[in-house]
């Protein structure tokens, strides 16, 4: 039944003071009234029983919630429950406003024993209030209306919580974490054992949580059973570089924020959890190690021992950690890939595993894994264990990166600055624009991003320009520049300044990481002077 348009709409503000708004005006209500709206409007229908007893937790119960009916029904001048309703449900003119600041139902805590439901709602919409997530994402899901199945499919830290509540808000729905008639309902492993036929009637708009690996029975079953017009999986990658400094890391600093970004992968989850800690913060592993509880014991030592191998890992690496027996379970249960070989399915992941490991258990595992790469010859496999050992890796490097690690000479020249040049990009893989110019966020090894230039028409003095991040270990974040069959590389790191000397033709860049530059370019006409350039000229 529509309610009519020109019925009255009370506002209960979720935010800030409990109290009921009519045409922006404070209503007085009585406190167990005011008390009893709210707990319909985020727990939805709610028997009498169970009312007398949150209001006032004794026998005559029953008899004070009807004195308390009557008394709102005086303060709201007219009736707001049907005669004999049990239960008790919102009247359509009673709605609950999720937007606005402050801590949530203040003043509440003291009404009847209310007071460990207004904290279980507060630490509900915690994370809500906080800082924007997926805000794309969100304007996109908010054409979603009750009743229907939303999926959302993430690995840890992907922020499927915090999307959840958030969608909550945009849509004023109440938010909840167990099975309510209304509102949203977002489930996450392990699923409540209920009847599926409950959940194809339910009113609810239903968020499930979705771990990456095998799927389980209880979402087979829903998505089977469930109207296909009323379902909708999504899919939650980790946030770009740019999303992440406009939410999580606005106001920080590159090199503070490039880390965090960095070493969560993206995951919104991690990226405070990073921020704060100084060293590999302990919740993110605390929920690794939580999931890898699910593997068999020796998959689980297997994978552990993997976490030394980054990228790609070969067939005598896997042999030689003792791992080849275990690949298909991991593989099934969502740890590692195969991508032309196997490799861990985050590097993220990989990274907080690793750090666990005791530090005479990380040489014993590089060390067996070095051996058994020595035999299939030079290899930037072999290479990063060599590196983690502390041993020289000059002879396992291809030409063109040796130079970067060894500190060879590079072809240098002087050049001066003339007027200055326009410079024409096109869109490349992996570099967005930013507004400092340009950005690269490298999350997983092997990623590598390209830009290219329109073909110059004279000789120019090229100066790349910004800040860079990329974890300790290895080559770094490097750029390659490639014109008129040369090719260099130099390394990104700290603020930086990089100059060349380029001929006319074409002009490609190239990004390798792992790590996160922002960076800008500027071309000016090169004459002689005091500048250093790389010379990339014939």
């Amino acid at each position: 039944m529509k309610r009519a348009l020109n019925a009255p709409v009370y506002a209960l503000p979720l935010f800030g003071r409990a109290r009921v708004l009519h045409k922006g005006k404070e209503v007085r209500v009585p406190r167990k009234g005011l008390g009893l709206l709210y707990y319909l409007a985020l727990e939805g229908p709610t028997t009498r029983e169970r009312l007398a007893q949150l209001l006032y937790g004794h026998a005559a119960g029953l008899q004070n919630l009807r004195v308390e009916l009557h008394r709102l029904a005086e303060a709201l001048g007219r009736p707001v429950f049907p005669r004999g309703q049990d239960p008790l449900a919102l009247p359509e003119w009673v709605r609950l406003e999720t937007l606005g600041h402050g801590e949530a139902l203040e003043g509440l805590e003291d009404v009847g024993i209310l007071w460990d439901w207004v904290l279980e709602v507060r630490a509900r919409h915690e994370a809500s209030s906080g800082v924007p997530c997926r805000q794309d994402l969100l304007r996109e899901l908010s054409a979603l209306r009750p009743p229907f199945l939303l999926v959302l499919r993430g690995r840890l830290g992907a922020g499927q919580r915090l999307l959840a509540q958030g969608l909550a808000r945009v849509l004023g729905l109440a938010f909840h974490q167990v099975l309510r008639p209304e509102g949203l309902v977002y489930l996450e492993p392990p699923y409540p054992q209920v009847p599926l036929k409950d959940l194809l009637r339910s009113k609810a708009l239903l968020v499930l949580s979705l771990d990456p690996g095998e799927e389980p029975r209880f979402f087979l079953e829903l998505r089977a059973s469930y109207p296909v017009e009323r379902m909708r999986v999504v899919e939650l990658a980790p946030l770009g570089w740019l999303e992440a400094k406009e939410g999580f890391l606005v106001g920080v600093a590159f090199p503070e924020a490039a880390r965090a970004y960095f070493m969560a992968g993206g995951q919104p989850e991690w990226i405070p959890e990073w921020l704060a800690c100084p060293g590999p913060p302990q919740r993110p592993l605390a929920q690794l190690r939580l999931r890898a509880r699910w593997l068999s014991e020796p998959a689980r030592v297997a994978l552990e021992r993997l976490s030394v191998a980054s990228g790609t890992i070969s067939e005598g690496v896997l042999d030689a950690l003792g791992a080849l027996p275990y690949l298909e379970e991991l593989e099934r249960k969502g740890w590692i890939v195969y991508r032309e070989g196997y490799r861990f399915a985050k590097e993220a992941e990989r990274r907080l595993l690793y750090e666990a490991l005791t530090p005479g258990r990380r040489r014993e595992l590089h060390e067996r894994a070095a051996t058994a790469l020595t035999l299939a010859g030079p290899s930037l496999e072999e290479m990063q264990h060599r590196l983690a050992l502390g041993e020289g890796v000059g002879e396992l490097l291809p030409p063109g990166l040796r130079e970067v690690l060894s500190g060879e000479a590079l072809p240098v020249g002087w050049v001066g600055q003339g007027p200055e040049r326009a410079l024409l990009p096109r869109e490349g893989p992996g570099v967005v624009p930013s507004p400092r110019g340009f950005a690269a966020a490298l999350l997983e090894p092997g990623e590598e991003a390209f830009l290219e230039l329109a073909s110059l028409e004279e000789a120019l003095l090229l100066e790349v320009s910004g800040e860079a991040y990329a974890p300790p270990e290895g080559l770094g974040f490097l750029l390659g520049l490639r014109t008129g069959g040369k090719e260099v590389y130099v390394r990104l790191a700290g603020a930086f300044l990089h100059r060349f000397l380029v001929g006319p033709g074409s002009l490609h860049l190239r990004f390798r990481g792992p790590g996160v530059a922002e960076l800008a370019l500027r071309a000016f006409q090169a004459r002689p002077g005091h500048h250093k350039a790389v010379v990339l000229t014939a």
